[in-house]
């Protein structure tokens, strides 16, 4: 068949969000895509306003209807819109109204995303009969999926997210001739674990290391971290820099990147990282293993694990020449594994195979 259509389900709207943007790139290459959320999470997360969705009628608010009142407001919309694919996205409150809208429009083919192994999982597991199946973003979630599934053969894709490497390119790398800066960029929320990161700056100071720390973002740990850091003995040398608009700012002030998840998928930071010569520090949760070629593009470590990471800190202060090559690797390794076009090609063409084997059949 040609380009399906496709009705996506979010919890709420989220300004960078990958799954907006992917859908916004697919919209361009002429799918027909609207975009359905429950919630409002403006108080924690600068909003999208999908405007160019709702430009032409394909942002649908399901914030103010009632539970009851949302399956057949769906319903009226697969229907109006001839929609042949239904992507889930972690839209947590309509988990369990999903089977009653496979039940009646069963020709529709539905389809869950999961990212990492926590989250949303309880519930896809329980409401699995009714997916046709689920796309992850590395091989450790396949292996997860398929070793938890109740279903024999679960109907499993793996698309690796990618990055726009241009955007986040620089005409030179910053020099690692000076002390190093050291960063977090991301969600303040638990499972990103930016209190871990303050930890982990806390204890290096104490160390002695003659490094300064800086994180950027925003959530519903912010007002925890600007507290913690205040009455650190290390506050001088740690900043918090809240919420920044272009990433790429964050990432250009920069020498190593900290990505101290609790857990996660295959987060793109670690990719615009390497993409702006930022070599990373990630604990090896989820499928960051399969991102961190050890010694090339950074290295595998939790936050706790506070020997390790002064080791190689020490060695790129004494040896600044040390961390320049590895600047120059992250990049080139990013350039050949961590594209933006591949990653669209890849679920552009997942798209029309699920909808493809429904024909099939």
């Amino acid at each position: 068949m040609n380009k399906p259509n496709i009705l996506v389900l979010l919890p709420f709207l989220v300004q960078g969000a990958l799954s907006i943007n992917v859908m916004r790139t697919m919209r361009a290459r002429g799918f027909e895509i609207a975009i359905a959320y429950c919630d409002d999470a403006s108080s924690v997360y600068k909003p999208d306003a999908l405007e160019d969705f709702a430009a032409d009628g394909c942002a649908i608010n399901l914030i103010n209807a009632n539970l009851p009142q949302r399956p057949q407001m769906l319903l009226k919309e697969i229907d109006d819109r001839h929609i042949d694919l239904i992507l889930q996205i972690g839209a947590n409150d309509l988990y369990h109204q999903l089977p009653y809208i496979k039940e009646r429009r069963p020709g529709v083919r539905l389809v869950d995303t999961l990212y990492n192994e926590f989250g949303h999982t309880v519930n896809h597991f329980l409401y699995e009969n009714c997916y046709d199946g689920v796309i992850v973003e590395s091989e450790y979630m396949r292996r997860f999926v398929q070793s938890s599934s109740l279903k024999p053969d679960p109907n499993v894709v793996v698309v690796n997210n990618g990055v726009d490497l241009e955007k986040f390119s620089r005409s030179k790398l910053r020099v690692a001739d000076r002390l190093p800066v050291v960063g977090y960029i991301g969600r303040m929320s638990d499972e990103k674990n930016p209190l871990g990161f303050v930890s982990m700056a806390e204890a290096l100071v104490a160390r002695g290391l003659d490094v300064s720390f800086e994180l950027y973002g925003a959530g519903n740990q912010s007002d925890a971290v600007r507290q913690r850091i205040a009455e650190s003995e290390a506050r001088s040398r740690i900043k918090y820099r809240g919420f920044i608009e272009h990433t790429p700012e964050a990432l250009h002030n920069l020498d190593v990147l900290v990505v101290p998840s609790k857990f996660d998928g295959r987060p793109n930071i670690v990719m615009e990282a390497n993409a702006c010569g930022v070599p990373v520090i990630a604990s090896p949760v989820g499928g960051v293993p399969e991102m961190i070629e050890e010694g090339r593009n950074g290295y595998l470590a939790f936050p706790g694990d506070t020997v390790r990471i002064a080791e190689h800190l020490s060695e790129w202060i004494e040896h600044p020449e040390v961390l320049q090559r590895l600047k120059e690797s992250s990049l080139e390794l990013a350039q050949k594994r961590f594209s933006r076009e591949a990653m669209l090609d890849g679920y552009e063409q997942a798209f029309r195979n699920f909808v493809n084997q429904r024909e099939r059949h």
